[in-house]
């Protein structure tokens, strides 16, 4: 995606956002994100806010809508999310001013001093947005069902099958037919845990971006945390140990055939978009969630 600068804008948008803002002094492109076809952080003499956002002819006009309208409720539900502070809809486009969070990345390798404070922001969060404060997002089963790889490799890609996926295509394909009932739930789920999106400032750790939220049971985003840290190099019955005591995993719904479900068709999901989309950012989440599923499949 061609990323906008502040200037390629429509000088009409621009003036639209300055109304609110006061003169733009600087502007500073973030360092991470793929999703916008303008992101920047705005220098103003009151301040620095984040802006985001897509013409209205992008396909993902829809996800930013969706994150506008989540980020409205999350601003009363909980204090761990950026605040969004105001919408801008002028000359065919769509921007989001957001509050501007302080921090770096989350370091997710093990022995990382990040870790505890993230588990404990996300074992959190689950408490509070459960039932979601969103009434009307759409269920993250649908999402997990849409997307489903298993069959959809074996389908179309079967070349690119290894040996161990080979050996258990039944069982994954099974899993993907089993886990939309297990991720029957009504807490708000961010549904995209990564570095990226964690910003740790001290012992303060904020989660951005939710423009990928749905309802779902309360232990998916920590699962997703699970997978990510197999990835960046934890074993998985420890980075499973460390999630092991949050709220979400701690719901009646967390079972064992819930957890192997979604570890199946979280891989399956992840190896179909490599496939689709191949890019090499995607390649330690892969690598996360197969051994992730290996494991549990090993010892289950």
């Amino acid at each position: 995606m061609h990323r906008r600068s502040w200037e390629e804008l429509p000088t009409a948008l621009r003036h639209a956002v300055e109304a609110g803002t006061g003169p733009v002094l600087r502007t500073e492109a973030p360092s991470a994100g793929r999703n916008s076809t303008f992101a920047a952080f705005l220098h103003t003499a009151d301040g620095t806010v984040f802006v985001k956002g897509v013409p209205d002819y992008d396909r993902l006009v829809t996800v930013h809508e969706h994150e506008i309208q989540i980020n409205t409720r999350l601003r009363d539900a909980v204090d761990d999310a950026p605040r969004l502070l105001w919408v801008v809809h002028s000359e065919g486009w769509l921007l989001a001013g957001y509050e501007t969070v302080p921090g770096e990345h989350a370091d997710l390798t093990p022995g990382s001093p990040d870790i505890p404070a993230v588990v404990d922001a996300l074992s959190h969060l689950a408490q509070q947005l459960t039932p979601s404060p969103a009434a009307g997002a759409s269920p993250l089963r649908k999402r997990y069902a849409r997307l489903a790889g298993w069959q959809w490799l074996a389908d179309n890609n079967a070349d690119q099958l290894d040996a161990w996926e080979i050996q258990h295509l039944d069982r994954l394909i099974q899993f993907d037919h089993k886990v939309p009932s297990s991720l029957l739930g009504d807490a708000l789920v961010h549904g995209d845990i990564h570095q990226l999106n964690l910003l740790v400032y001290g012992d303060q750790v904020r989660l951005i971006d939710w423009a990928w939220s749905r309802t779902g049971p309360p232990w998916v985003d920590v699962a997703l945390l699970v997978a990510r840290l197999i990835g960046e190099g934890h074993e998985p019955a420890e980075a499973e140990h460390l999630v092991s005591g949050t709220w979400g995993m701690q719901h009646a719904s967390a079972t064992p055939d819930a957890i192997t479900a979604f570890a199946a068709t979280l891989y399956g999901q992840w190896r179909r978009l490599a496939v689709e989309y191949p890019s090499p950012h995607r390649e330690v989440a892969v690598r996360g969630a197969r051994r992730w599923i290996q494991h549990r499949l090993s010892s289950g």
